[in-house]
């Protein structure tokens, strides 16, 4: 049940994002990523999913 969960909403999730050239998704994730990571570091979402699967950051710009 968990992989056809997680199949569903990677589908849903990318539709918008496949409605933007590659460019503009790219520029998209570009902008989206500085907010997301002030977001990450303040400690806002769980490090633990909802579905039990541990979420791990290790980006570095």
């Amino acid at each position: 049940m968990r992989t056809e969960v997680e199949k569903l909403t990677d589908e849903l999730a990318s539709h918008p994002w496949s409605a933007l050239t590659p460019q503009e998704a790219d520029r998209l994730a570009e902008l989206l990523l500085p907010p997301v990571l002030d977001i990450v570091a303040a400690g806002i979402p769980p490090t633990q999913g909802t579905l039990g699967i541990g979420t791990k950051y290790d980006y570095e710009a």
